[in-house]
């Protein structure tokens, strides 16, 4: 195979990998108004922000919910909110930024070896490659890490009143 067919084929693997990527993220499910599963399911002291139909936020944690009310600690204090003046109930996303770093490290391994593998005349023996493979990896990792901590995850709504946008 010349040089020509060569790179014609990694550029379709390449293609192949990015779209395989952007197939695989997940889809998004919307909460069906009105219904309280979700929030009776959360976990006591669960911390959650409940936007009530005047406007209000009020972050605390979960405590309970009864049949009228759901009750939650503040930092200041224990709050009842009635579940007619409720808008929506959201949780924000526990993440570090493990999953980014690995993530980064592995990609940029791939490019590296990606990119020894297209220029055909280098002089690498195996411990030169396990090198740029670590090269690779720090690189990907420092990128993946701070991408992960810049990109807040987006709050879960768990309960959304009837009639909500």
């Amino acid at each position: 195979m010349n040089r020509t067919q060569t790179m014609k084929t990694c550029r379709i693997r390449l293609l192949a990998l990015i779209l395989a990527g952007l197939i695989s993220m997940p889809a998004r499910a919307e909460v069906t108004p009105g219904r309280w599963e979700k929030v009776a399911a959360l976990q006591v002291t669960f911390p959650i922000t409940v936007e009530t139909k005047d406007g209000d936020r009020i972050k605390g944690q979960f405590e309970d919910l009864s049949d009228t009310d759901l009750m939650l600690v503040t930092n200041f204090s224990r709050a009842v909110i009635p579940k007619e003046d409720i808008e929506t109930i959201t949780t924000q996303p526990e993440d570090g930024i493990a999953d980014g770093t690995l993530i980064g490290g592995g990609i940029g391994v791939g490019v590296m070896m990606s990119a020894l593998a297209v220029k055909s005349d280098h002089d690498f023996d195996a411990l030169g490659m396990l090198m740029m493979a670590g090269i690779g990896f720090g690189i990907g990792a420092g990128l993946g890490a701070a991408t992960d901590a810049a990109t807040k995850g987006e709050a879960i709504v768990v309960y959304k009143a009837p009639g909500t946008p």
